[in-house]
Order: structure tokens, then C-alpha cells, then sequence
């Protein structure tokens, strides 16, 4: 239901209902199960659409460090993550660090995806 709100731009309806999934996967799961990695980024796109990018970040970070510890560094959520801080770092003006996770990202979803993918 979150991600319903989010897209809709109902931040705060979204927010609240992240942070009981966040609360209840931490729980459940432990700090560091990649449900709770999704949460973190699901979390920092609403910063990112409030424009909030210090937030945004923060969060984007704590999910990529348990994906990479859980799915391992070419894992195509890691390319996620990574494409998503890029943005932060684009809205921000910074398009030095947005293209060099730009390039991490798309380097990871070739291994994935083959060179020839029209994701790719």
C-alpha cells in the first residue's frame, strides 16, 4: 500500500506506513534482511520526490550496504541503488559522482542482463 501512496505523492501516508513495515521487517527479520534493504529505499524515494536528498541519501546507503552484504555486489538491486543515489547526486547538480554510480549501475545490470538487454 505504500508504494500506492508514494507514487501518488501522498508522502506522508506513504512515510507512515514505510516505517511500520520497517519496524515489523526489523523485528521479524533482522537489521539486516534485504525486506528491510527495500523498505530503506522505498523510504528514501519519498525524501527523493520531497526533494529532502540528505535524507534520501542516508537511506539509499544503508540499503545498499545490506544488499551488498546479502545479494552480493552484482546483484541487480545493488545497480538499483546505485542508479537512485545517481539521481541524488544529478538533482543536486553533482553530475561528476551521479555518472560514476551511473556507470557502477549499468556495468552490474550488463553482467545480469547481457549487453544487448533493452534495460541495458
Amino acid at each position: 500500500m505504500a508504494n500506492v501512496y508514494r507514487v501518488q505523492e501522498k508522502h506522508e501516508i506513504a512515510m507512515d506506513l514505510y516505517k511500520k513495515s520497517l519496524e515489523i521487517n526489523k523485528k521479524n527479520l533482522g537489521e539486516d534482511h534485504s525486506s528491510v534493504a527495500n523498505t530503506y529505499n522505498n523510504m528514501g524515494l519519498v525524501f527523493e520526490a520531497q526533494g529532502n536528498y540528505e535524507e534520501a541519501m542516508k537511506l539509499y546507503k544503508k540499503s545498499l550496504e545490506i544488499y551488498k552484504k546479502n545479494l552480493g555486489e552484482d546483484h541487480s538491486s545493488v545497480a538499483t541503488t546505485y542508479n537512485n543515489m545517481a539521481l541524488v547526486f544529478e538533482a543536486q547538480d553533482n553530475h561528476e559522482e551521479a555518472m560514476k554510480l551511473y556507470k557502477k549501475s549499468l556495468e552490474i545490470d550488463k553482467k545480469n542482463l547481457g549487453e544487448d538487454h533493452s534495460s541495458v
